[in-house]
């Protein structure tokens, strides 16, 4: 039994030796039936040339170019109000009205008064007329008068006629001489009181002038075109001249502030680009710069810019902040997807599609970026227009590894 056991073990360990040489014998040559690596499925897209903006992004604060707090100009009640809060008016819409019951009563008595004092200009002026007639008349008698009179004065010294008819001769000439004097007294008197009514009718419709004024003060009317802010008062309410009613802002267009770092004041221009974007980084619109502050702002160190922006559509409002996208200039480049991109040791690389012999590889090359916009960064170096860049895949590649590009 014991011989038995020490048989059967060095039968074991025999086996096992034979095993470890038949297996060091095996590793020592290659199969001849291994193959390549498959090639990697991989999606490329040519490269293509493309606008390219150097720019810069801030933030903005839209300023309107018109805004204003109504006040009124007279106190009373608020009969009215014809718009909303947020409403959008043009310029002259009424807003709202203060109670002019009193005020038209006072234009009414003024119309009246400058109505009778217009009366009393016309009757002046009538009376003129007839005393002007009366002059003339009396004018006729004094010439007559004289007339007759120097003709018997000659007679007298003939002897013709007898004293006594030449004095009645003169006391005929000196009363026709005296009523053309009273005549023409009437009529400087009668020109004074016509000058006075004129006055008066003058006064008078000044007073109606500053009445119909003041009446236009109880109508609040919007001063240009805009859109209404919040609206305070309401119906019955009584206001004073202190009383703030409502403000109209004017949103179209809207003016951009943006604060440019000085480093950056150089390359400023009027006219300059500036791209507003929403919080998402989508375009809202896009304006120009028409105002460069001479002074940097001392706290901050930067130089206060102004775009307009027509607003159109009205989607911005005063106050509202934006990103705002200055673009210093705009060259032909290449853009590529953030996803081709992959970053190792602070460099940034992509591969491409190269085939030679009816074999693709992937080639890793090093490249040098630029802004990012939208999705996709701008390459300065390392790709250039027609050349395959490979989008997909890039974490498993490697430098010259095979791949198949789909279509």
């Amino acid at each position: 039994m014991v011989c038995a056991k020490h048989t059967g073990a060095k039968f074991l360990y025999f086996c096992l030796a034979m095993g470890l040489l038949s297996s060091c014998g095996s590793g020592s040559e290659p199969s001849a039936s291994a193959g390549a690596p498959p090639a990697i499925p991989v999606k490329v897209i040519t490269a293509q040339t493309s606008q390219v903006e150097q720019a810069s992004e801030y933030i903005g604060t839209l300023k309107s170019r018109r805004s204003v707090t109504l006040q009124p100009q007279v106190a009373g009640q608020i009969s009215k109000i014809f718009v909303p809060s947020g409403a959008t008016v043009s310029e002259g819409t009424p807003l709202m009205q203060i109670d002019p019951s009193k005020q038209q009563a006072t234009v009414r008595s003024s119309q009246s008064s400058a109505l009778s004092s217009q009366a009393r200009l016309e009757s002046a002026r009538a009376l003129l007329k007839t005393y002007q007639a009366q002059r003339s008349a009396n004018l006729a008698t004094l010439a007559y008068n004289k007339q007759r009179f120097q003709r018997f004065a000659d007679l007298r010294k003939d002897g013709a006629i007898g004293q006594q008819d030449l004095d009645n001769y003169k006391i005929a000439f000196d009363t026709a001489q005296a009523t053309l004097e009273s005549s023409n007294a009437q009529i400087q008197v009668q020109k004074a009181a016509i000058a006075e009514a004129q006055a008066t009718l003058s006064q008078s419709q000044a007073g109606v002038n500053e009445q119909q004024v003041q009446l236009q003060y109880f109508s609040i009317a919007a001063p240009f075109t805009g859109q209404v802010g919040d609206i305070p008062v309401k119906v019955g309410d009584f206001v004073s001249t202190e009383t703030k009613l409502a403000s109209v802002t004017q949103n179209r267009p809207i003016e951009v502030y943006v604060s440019v770092p000085i480093e950056r004041a150089p390359e400023l221009r009027n006219g300059t680009p500036v791209q507003l974007l929403d919080s998402e980084g989508k375009l809202l619109g896009t304006s120009s710069v028409f105002f460069i502050a001479p002074a940097a702002t001392d706290t901050t160190q930067s130089v206060l810019i102004k775009a307009v922006y027509e607003n159109a559509r009205g989607q911005l409002r005063a106050d509202q902040l934006v990103r705002a996208r200055v673009i210093w200039k705009r060259q032909p480049g290449v853009f590529v997807p953030t996803s081709a991109v992959s970053h190792l040791g602070g460099q940034d690389f992509i591969f491409v599609a190269e085939t030679k012999d009816g074999k693709t590889v992937a080639r890793q090359r090093p490249a040098k970026l630029g802004d990012i916009i939208g999705s996709n960064y701008v390459v300065l170096q390392g790709l250039k227009p027609g050349e395959k860049l490979i989008t997909t895949g890039i974490q498993i590649l490697g430098d010259g590894a095979p791949v198949a590009p789909e279509s």
